[in-house]
């Protein structure tokens, strides 16, 4: 059996690409099987599985972008499965690694349908392990694991190899020092495709751009958000294990430290005090602060409020506002309201772009979202119909 797979690369982040209709009828034709993998989702133990169920003979990745990520992955793929023969092209055509002669003449359809690649980026990510907050985090439970801290290169000889393989294809292994490729690295990139980042991968740290918050402090910023709408944010990126404080229950990042396994950065809830055990993850261990919802929109609002000066008051239906919060059932939330000393905005949570708006508009967002429409013909007045027509022209493109 034959196998075909189409992946992007940038930064060392993978991305699974959309096949043209010209592939997807040769693979048809010559009854081989093309496969999508979610990097973010599938471990690597997932895809050694995967392959090794489906009996490959050949398995060829189609490789748009960089590559230098994709060719450790097929190289490791390879060492792993003996039996099966990979190979790996760039969509010019270019052989990288293998030699596709299975192919016995055939062309492939090189031509992909052009689309914008949208990867997350490292510095996403690298926030995403000190926060504890990922897009992912409320669709599957339990997570798998995602990224990594390790104080020290050093410590890699404790830490049981199969370890890694446990992560996902799109994971990171954070090193607490400046780059450098001792032998423990170079053994750790030998033997699994991991991504690596460094103290010195952003400038400046990633860690100098968070903000350190008491679990009091952080309930009092939750309960002036959900009182008033109002957010202050000095330009941090993020809150320092925001789930852990919070009591988020999520599980997909580890920290090594000498002393032990820990589940936040901070050190306050240790796994284990081994670190050669291969441990399991645990969800937050303190009472939620929150609804689960609002906890998972609250880091969002807190970063979108560093964006601006001073103070932002966010139209959403956890908060009282001109109206008072929605209690129950709410349902999914595309668009959040923002008003600040430097204007009227909305922010689209599906193309996560900001525009530019005005007081009435965000008057109707709130009866919108709150369901409350009986409010506004009195408080817009001789405006109301104008207010209206450019409210359905933003929100529905009437």
């Amino acid at each position: 059996m034959i196998g075909i797979t189409i992946v992007s690369e940038q930064d060392g982040w993978l991305q699974r690409s959309r096949p043209s209709s010209a592939m997807r009828h040769f693979c048809e034709t010559h009854r081989f099987s093309l496969d999508v993998f979610d990097y973010d989702m599938h471990t690597f133990e997932d895809l050694l599985d995967y392959m090794d169920f489906q009996e490959y003979e050949h398995y060829l990745f189609i490789l748009q972008g960089e590559g230098e990520r994709t060719l450790r992955l097929v190289a490791y793929l390879q060492q792993q499965m003996l039996h099966v023969q990979f190979h790996l092209i760039r969509a010019e055509g270019d052989i990288v690694f293998g030699q596709p002669d299975f192919l016995n003449g055939l062309e492939l359809p090189l031509i992909f349908e052009d689309e914008k690649l949208v990867l997350p980026i490292v510095q996403n990510e690298l926030l995403s392990l000190m926060t504890g907050v990922h897009r992912y985090a409320s669709l599957f439970q339990p997570q798998p694991l995602r990224h990594v801290y390790i104080e020290d290169s050093s410590l890699l000889n404790r830490i049981p190899a199969s370890f890694f393989t446990s992560m996902t294809v799109n994971s990171i292994v954070y090193f607490d020092h400046p780059m450098r490729h001792d032998l423990p690295i170079i053994e750790l990139m030998s033997r699994t495709p991991v991504l690596l980042a460094f103290v010195d991968t952003l400038s400046p740290p990633l860690e100098t751009r968070l903000d350190v918050l008491s679990r009091a402090e952080l309930a009092r910023q939750l309960e002036r958000w959900k009182d008033t709408g109002w957010i202050q944010n000095e330009r941090f990126a993020g809150i320092l294990d925001y789930a852990t404080q919070a009591g988020l229950k999520n599980s997909y990042r580890l920290f090594f430290f000498e002393d032990g396994i820990y589940a936040d950065r901070q050190k306050t809830d240790r796994l284990s005090s081994d670190i050669s055990l291969m441990v399991e993850q645990r969800a937050g261990q303190l009472e939620a602060m929150a609804t689960p919802k609002e906890l998972e929109l609250f880091p969002l609002l807190y970063q979108l409020a560093g964006s601006f000066s001073g103070e932002s008051r966010f139209v959403t239906p956890y908060s009282d506002l001109e109206l008072p919060r929605t209690i129950g059932r709410i349902g999914p939330l595309t668009l959040i309201g923002i008003q600040n000393e430097e204007g009227y905005f909305a922010f689209d949570l599906t193309s996560m772009q900001l525009f530019e708006t005005n007081e009435a508009f965000l008057w109707i967002l709130e009866a919108d979202q709150k369901e409350q429409f009986d409010v506004l013909p009195e408080r817009l007045g001789a405006d109301y119909a104008e207010a209206i027509r450019y409210y359905k022209e933003l929100m529905y493109h009437e």
